[in-house]
């Protein structure tokens, strides 16, 4: 095995193990929101804290990677990660639990912003949209384990007990990663990184003066905005608005996340290698008009009366939601010269949550609990308050369909 491809499924198993950990959060909330006694807003708030930790960590992380050994810094963020999971096991207050969440912010960053820097170096840009595809089905498949492992252990065990099975997976992935070398900054890149020598901050310029750059930043903002809210209160609103148990509506939102999120990564990403030789920007057209398509498919899922609509309806939405997965990321980094890739991955992670899923999750538990304070049943309110990521995914697919037509205004990837 070569090291660019053992480098591919170390990542991709980090990644799974990553949204393992951060989906358990929401397959446990019912119980954990009972035994601590919290409200909705409260709930919403640990996604807000390990969000805001996250994203300002980010930055930070990607200026090291762009003059550090990656793998090593890593490896560190795995293993903080991983063990303030398992701590998060033995707490007994809300602001114990919200010190863990803040400490696995530090450690994701980490391997959020290193981890596509170091993918597209290690494959031609031609074969990125590819690559990616793999990288990013670990993301369906780990919050199909969170959802369903987190709900399955918490009906045996109790919550706690699914943040065990959460957090020890990725120290062993952390020692494994350690020992791995670092691919050559833009050793695959198809264009010469001419202004590489030059001061960082001049270097910085081909961040924020890019069109495509900026373009999916903007169209992922809003997509996180709606995913965030969806993934974190989804299984809650199959329990409230149809007594689904805690581990049933794990195992479900489980295994639509998994089907829906393999099926629309594959096709995102095959859609993208098949068509982009004849049209450049065929991935972002594509991604643009499955968001659009996706938005009347959530907007029904979230007001059927039938519980078999509602797992139909999200279904055919979360399938379109997942197809613009590999192409938008593996543009995001292509699109950036390698002395800044890791930087611009950085910010793209910053912004993506500072104005998606840092606050899309509480948002919707306080409009939830101002509804049901007005008189409206547990989940009537909480599928009303939900349907704020609607307008949400309209931007974000309106956003990539700009985009379309600005590809091949980019002389070079990484220029504006």
């Amino acid at each position: 095995m070569t090291a660019a491809r053992r480098l591919l499924l170390l990542l991709t198993g980090i990644n799974l193990v990553n949204y393992l950990d951060r989906y358990v959060v929401a397959a446990v909330l019912e119980p954990l929101g009972k035994e601590l006694h919290l409200t909705d807003a409260q709930l919403g708030r640990l996604t807000l804290v390990f969000i805001l930790v996250y994203m300002c960590s980010a930055p930070l992380f990607g200026y090291l990677a762009d003059r550090f050994h990656r793998p090593r810094l890593v490896a560190g963020g795995v293993a903080l990660w991983s063990l303030a999971t398992v701590g998060a096991a033995f707490i007994h207050s809300y602001s114990a639990l919200l010190i863990m969440r803040s400490l696995v912010g530090v450690g994701e960053a980490a391997y959020a912003t290193l981890g596509p820097a170091m993918m597209a170096d290690g494959f031609p840009e031609a074969e990125r949209a590819k690559k990616f595809t793999w990288f990013y089905l670990a993301i369906p498949v780990g919050s199909a384990f969170g959802y369903g492992l987190g709900g399955l252990v918490a009906g045996a065990w109790g919550w706690r007990a699914s943040f065990l099975v959460a957090g020890l997976p990725g120290l062993a992935f952390a020692a494994w990663m350690a020992f791995q070398l670092d691919p050559v900054r833009g050793g695959m890149d198809a264009d010469v990184d001419t202004d590489a020598s030059l001061p960082y901050i001049k270097r910085l310029r081909h961040v924020f003066f890019n069109r495509i750059w900026l373009a999916c930043t903007a169209s992922y903002v809003a997509y996180t905005f709606a995913m965030g809210a969806l993934s974190m209160w989804g299984p809650t609103l199959l329990q409230r608005r149809f007594a689904v148990s805690t581990a049933k509506a794990g195992l479900v939102f489980g295994a639509l996340a998994v089907i829906t999120g393999i099926l629309g990564t594959f096709l995102g990403g095959w859609l993208t290698d098949r068509w982009q030789k004849r049209w450049p920007d065929a991935g972002v057209g594509i991604s643009g008009l499955t968001l659009l398509a996706a938005t009347p498919m959530v907007a029904l899922a979230l007001g059927a009366g039938s519980l078999g609509a509602v797992y139909a309806l999200f279904f055919a939405g979360m399938l379109l939601l997942f197809v613009n997965t590999s192409p938008v990321n593996a543009l995001t980094v292509s699109c950036l010269p390698a002395s800044v890739r890791a930087t611009g991955v950085g910010l793209n992670v910053l912004l993506i949550h500072l104005l998606g899923d840092a606050i899309s999750p509480e948002l919707v538990g306080r409009r939830a609990d101002a509804l049901h304070a007005s008189g409206l049943a547990g989940g009537e309110a909480l599928g009303r308050a939900m349907a704020m990521v609607l307008p949400a995914i309209l931007i974000s697919g309106l956003a990539l369909w700009w985009a379309r037509h600005r590809r091949s205004a980019e002389a070079k990837p990484g220029q504006a």
